[in-house]
């Protein structure tokens, strides 16, 4: 159980309620990590939807390991941006050759694959680029290459924000998340510079600066942005459930996991399609609805959110003259 698992307290413990011993269900991991990371600090700044198409012009690159990382953490913030005028593109860093219940590692690489497009349509993505790493063993992968690969695309799509894994996140399990995220912060810091890979200069690339990172995390965090997603909810559980052979696994593990105490769900024992969408309302809904709710917003993501420098602004007005 990783993803399935994120941000605390298993799906069994929310829906069934209090636990044998009759202690009532703990508090929402959302609200608790909410209260622990703004503890102390400024009120995260809240990004509400805006009219028209402000960003019409702009890049995000939405860069992750896996293809439900991308639906499930990011896809409401995602799916908003492309609405106000964003071009979308999706990175994929592993081949998800571990996700899926019952089938072989060649099936599940082309069934997650085929998915990945599926979920990326939903959202509105442009293209999907797939590096392909393996699942799962990315602390073997060079850093260096990966690097080299993320500042090639930086460049060509001229991004100028990404969402991805907090590199700073803390008691993150999955080496996949880490490791890509310590390569997508170096990447975006070295695709600015000149220096750094002339080749692709000669190759008619310029050096290109990303601007925004939203960066999310599975465990304590700050969090400094609050993202209004209430009119992309429907959109992002549409995203989530295009991830079929994951979110079957998902399903088919949680049936395991209740049918070894003797329980189900009927909600669950439908048609794949069914048990699927059931359990990303039962799953997902609430765990978004939790973010929003000391914030005033029907469904939120959160992120810790690192925007552009703006120290030299005012002098640049001021003083700078036209070439």
């Amino acid at each position: 159980m990783e993803r399935r698992e994120f941000l605390g307290g298993t799906l069994s413990a929310t829906l069934l309620g209090a636990d044998p011993k009759g202690k009532p269900p703990a508090a929402p991991a959302a609200s608790r990590l909410n209260a622990e990371t703004t503890a102390g600090g400024p009120a995260p700044e809240i990004e509400r939807a805006q009219s028209g198409r402000p960003h019409a012009g702009k890049v995000l690159a939405t860069i992750a390991p896996h293809s439900d990382d991308h639906s499930i953490l990011c896809g409401g913030t995602v799916a908003k941006l492309i609405s106000e005028g964003y071009t979308g593109y999706l990175i994929r860093t592993s081949n998800d050759e571990m996700d899926s219940y019952d089938l072989s590692v060649g099936q599940t690489i082309a069934a997650n694959e085929s998915d990945n497009q599926r979920m990326a349509k939903v959202l509105g993505i442009k293209q999907v680029f797939d590096l392909n790493y393996r699942n799962h063993a990315m602390d073997d992968v060079s850093r260096v290459e990966m690097r080299a690969r993320l500042i090639f695309l930086i460049r060509l799509l001229k991004i100028d924000t990404i969402f991805s894994y907090d590199p700073w996140g803390h008691y993150e399990e999955n080496p996949d998340h880490y490791i890509t995220a310590s390569c997508i912060e170096a990447a975006c810091w070295m695709a600015a510079g000149h220096n750094d890979f002339p080749e692709h200069m000669a190759a008619g690339l310029k050096p290109h600066a990303v601007s925004e990172k939203y960066y999310y995390a599975r465990g304590p965090q700050l969090v400094n942005r609050v993202v209004d997603i209430t009119a992309q909810m429907d959109q992002k559980l549409d995203a989530i459930c295009a991830n079929r052979t994951m979110l079957g696994n998902m399903v088919q593990e949680f049936r395991d996991e209740l049918a070894a105490r003797k329980l189900k769900l009927p909600e669950l024992e439908g048609d794949q399609d069914s048990a699927i969408r059931a359990y990303a309302n039962l799953r997902f809904k609430p765990r978004f609805a939790s973010v929003g709710e000391p914030y005033g917003l029907k469904y939120a993501e959160q992120y810790h959110y690192i925007g552009p420098s703006t120290a030299l602004d005012a002098y640049i007005q001021q003083h700078a003259v036209p070439l």
